[in-house]
């Protein structure tokens, strides 16, 4: 089955101003929201949803890769590394304090061995995505993880409607088909 998003739905893809002192959410809101409701979900066939997109969001060189290397030989080994600065982090933490209920279900994508989700916010379930195991089994608010190479195959094993919320933080800019994600 495909995962299809719904307007409960947060994408928070991030990854310019941290540390910067730049506000980048309204931006964000602004660049990636209109792009993501243009993605189009089959109702007859769930399964095919990943394959049907009414826009693309990158041009065909925005797609290609500056290392043509698999992603999971870069993951191989675990890399316990922070990508953003502690402002950024407090600042998306926040946020997500905000917009996430607790008692929701929420995906992780993309996630690693820091966790941008409030420590004090009891979820229903923290599933998170990655490429390293050994990161995903470090991150102390997941649930349950899979590693998966979203750049090869964009397509989820969960239900339709299966999450509350789906988060992407820091990392959007890794994925060569943003739409079918």
């Amino acid at each position: 089955m495909g995962l299809r998003l719904d307007c409960y739905s947060i994408i928070a893809a991030i990854s310019w101003g941290a540390g910067e002192g730049i506000n980048p959410w309204p931006l964000c809101a602004r660049l990636l929201l209109p792009r993501i409701v243009a993605v189009s979900s089959s109702r007859s066939d769930p399964s095919r949803a990943a394959g049907q997109i009414k826009r693309l969001v990158l041009t065909s060189e925005g797609r290609t890769k500056l290392n043509t290397a698999p992603d999971r030989d870069f993951y191989a080994f675990p890399r316990f590394v922070t990508h953003v600065d502690a402002a950024f982090i407090s600042a998306l933490t926040g946020l997500y304090r905000e917009r996430l209920a607790p008692g929701w279900a929420v995906l992780d994508l993309m996630s690693s061995w820091v966790s941008h989700l409030p420590q004090e916010v009891a979820y229903e379930r923290v599933v998170g995505h990655g490429l390293n195991a050994q990161e995903l089994a470090r991150n102390p608010r997941l649930d349950h993880f899979f590693v998966k190479d979203l750049n090869r195959d964009q397509e989820f094993q969960f239900e339709d409607c299966s999450f509350h919320a789906v988060v992407c933080a820091v990392s959007v800019q890794y994925l060569q088909w943003p739409e079918k994600v």
